[in-house]
């Protein structure tokens, strides 16, 4: 007896199986890819947030240390330190102004970089040109109608900080319970403080809507605060006699020896 040869194949239902596990395969897949490739953008947006955010950083901190004031024994209004507080931490918008010298944030072709020059840092939450930003112009040498909120272009720092927070450190009294005593205002403005912290907060990555802004901060002691804060007096100066080689001027014109002897010691 012959037997008839039986087709072998595979049934709908082995098909469809088939096809779904596939489809499953490739969306998880995808999925996993897409994951890899979200991650991998976020970590250069946040690479790329942070060196701006180290480059900034160093130039404020540069032009805060080259703060400049004159030696003049009394106080001097236009070279103070100026704060305006508005906001705190990742909602704060504020904004500083101190005399410099150098060319931390004007750069070296800036033709008044080498010669006292005021600094504004500021942010702004414009669309087009936010972020934050600074100006600087000459202490000196301004016509009468000079306004540097008219006549004084913004200079963009970085577009991605999104808020900028300042304290100073108090100048009555510096230290409070063993802590830094912070202050969010300096009603002070013909000086400078001891310290300053500042604060910036960088757009966090455009995938990441939940996670919160990246702060760098930065505690800043500025060398001449002591000479605003303390200037020195300038007294007249007072007449005395020259004496050089043990050689003494006596009246009737008249040079006499003089020998130089230690004070007496009494027991």
């Amino acid at each position: 007896m012959i037997k008839k040869a039986i087709d072998k194949g595979f049934t709908l239902i082995e098909l469809v199986m088939a096809t779904m596990i596939l489809s499953i395969m490739m969306l998880m897949s995808f999925f996993c890819f897409d994951a890899v490739v979200q991650s991998w953008t976020a970590g250069i947006e946040v690479s790329d947030a942070m060196g701006q955010a180290d480059y900034v950083m160093e130039q404020l901190v540069s032009g805060l240390r080259s703060a400049y004031y004159p030696d003049a024994g009394t106080s001097v209004d236009d070279y103070g330190f100026q704060l305006n507080d508005n906001g705190e931490d990742e909602d704060a918008m504020d904004s500083i102004s101190w005399v410099k010298l150098g060319s931390a944030l004007v750069g070296e072709d800036c033709g008044f970089a080498e010669s006292p020059h005021r600094m504004s840092i500021s942010i702004s939450d414009d669309e087009d040109d936010g972020g934050l930003l600074a100006k600087a112009w000459r202490v000196d040498l301004h016509l009468d109608e000079f306004d540097p909120e008219e006549d004084v272009l913004p200079i963009g720092l970085s577009p991605r900080v999104i808020a900028f927070n300042c304290r100073v450190l108090d100048k009555d009294q510096p230290e409070k319970d063993d802590e830094p005593n912070w202050q969010d205002e300096w009603s002070s403005s013909n000086c400078i403080p001891k310290a300053v912290e500042i604060s910036l907060y960088m757009e966090p990555p455009a995938n990441a809507e939940d996670q919160d802004p990246i702060a760098v901060k930065r505690i800043v002691k500025i060398p001449l605060w002591d000479i605003s804060q303390n200037p020195r007096k300038k007294g007249n100066a007072q007449s005395t006699r020259k004496v050089g080689g043990g050689v003494n001027q006596q009246p009737g014109g008249v040079n006499q020896q003089r020998e130089l002897r230690p004070p007496s010691v009494s027991n």
